[in-house]
């Protein structure tokens, strides 16, 4: 009789389920969450140009989704070294630039655009591994400024040595003009731009997932980036990472400078040009998280296309006149950034520190209002006692 109602007893005992079934839920969660907000704002300011303008937002998305492509696949290298070697590399726009220039150069001598970007894309991660072993790993230990310098000063050296061997000359992929294709009337999807940047983008953000996900190497590359210290002692080899991180960060630079110059043109100065927008994208998303560089580089590069009716409609002559009323729309990624500093400065996919999530932004408006508390000065406690 015992063993049955101890059977019994048991039977009625709940077994809690495990732990990761909460965070996958929890994680699920959030990003259901997040696509339905992103959602809703999309088809909000749809109806809204739509109400205003007389536009729909299906041209301005094309173009932003294409945009987005460049910056998501630089962003991500960007933020993978940051996370791996902890500052900011002023030189990967360059490092864009010159990879564009190596697919060029090698194009020019009979390869086709294809092999040539395959080439520039392992040609530059060895490029990769070679700054890492040759400047950056003597500055370690040397404070964050020192490597944040000589990336500055590598993205000089870069830059103006494209410019002593290509000149200033602008220079374009010599690619067959490729008819659009009709999806609906007035709109026309141009192959290269339009459908095959976006697929490279997909292709590359899916490659980076199952690198950091199901690979020995990206697991190690995660727990490099949480705790140097404890990765070490766990027998990572941290050195191979590093290498292996900077390989992957410059041949990501290198395709995102190839579909660069496939959308527009090739020029020394084309990586600085598009460097901002990278950083912007970063920082958006959370410094130091892949997934954060997606989530930023769709806000910069949809935010910037989509504002172009509004400026377009801000041109005419009977509401403001702007002069070449288009040009405006680079300012708003970086009214976002601005926005996303003050609400959420960790980013929108990044991880905050103790305590900020609850308190932060109350703090922020309180003290904007004047009803922060401050503390007494501990003198003038000690003069009144």
């Amino acid at each position: 009789m015992a063993s049955a109602s101890e059977s019994t007893s048991s039977m009625r005992t709940k077994v809690p389920p495990p732990r990761w079934v909460f965070h996958l839920t929890r994680r699920t969660r959030r990003k259901i969450i997040r696509g339905v907000l992103v959602t809703a704002i999309f088809l909000g300011f749809n109806g809204l140009l739509a109400a205003l303008f007389g536009v729909t937002i299906l041209n301005y998305t094309i173009a932003g989704l294409s945009v987005s492509s460049i910056v998501i696949v630089a962003a991500i290298g960007l933020t993978l070294l940051y996370g791996i070697r902890g500052f900011a590399n002023f030189a990967h726009g360059d490092i864009m630039a010159l990879g564009a220039y190596v697919a060029l150069s090698l194009n020019l001598n009979g390869i086709s655009l294809i092999w040539g970007a395959v080439a520039s894309f392992v040609v530059l991660a060895v490029v990769g591994i070679l700054l890492e072993v040759i400047i950056f790993s003597r500055l370690e230990g040397r404070g964050p400024v020192a490597p944040i310098v000589a990336s500055v000063g590598l993205a000089l050296i870069i830059q103006n040595g494209i410019r002593a061997v290509a000149t200033t000359r602008i220079w374009i992929y010599p690619v067959a003009a490729l008819p659009e294709i009709q999806i609906v009337p007035g709109l026309g999807l141009d192959p290269i731009r339009h459908i095959l940047t976006p697929a490279i983008g997909l292709l590359f953000v899916i490659s980076v997932h199952i690198l950091l996900t199901y690979t020995n190497l990206g697991k190690a590359m995660r727990a490099t980036a949480d705790n140097l210290e404890l990765a070490k002692a766990t027998g990572i080899d941290t050195k191979r990472v590093t290498y292996a991180t900077w390989a992957v960060s410059c041949s990501f630079a290198s395709t995102a400078g190839v579909l660069l110059g496939l959308a527009s043109f090739l020029r020394p100065e084309m990586g600085l040009n598009i460097l901002l927008l990278i950083f912007a994208a970063v920082i958006v998303g959370g410094i130091g998280s892949p997934w954060g560089a997606v989530l930023g580089g769709l806000a910069i590069g949809l935010s910037q296309e989509m504002s172009v009716p509004v400026f377009v409609w801000l041109g005419q002559p009977n509401v403001i006149g702007l002069v070449n009323s288009s040009a405006y729309k680079v300012a708003i990624p970086f009214v976002i950034l601005i926005l996303v500093l003050i609400i959420r400065p960790w980013g929108i996919a990044g991880r905050p520190p103790a305590f900020a999530r609850r308190v932060f932004f109350v703090e922020r408006i309180t003290q904007a209002l004047g009803r922060g508390t401050t503390t007494a000065d501990p003198v003038e406690g000690n003069d009144g006692g």
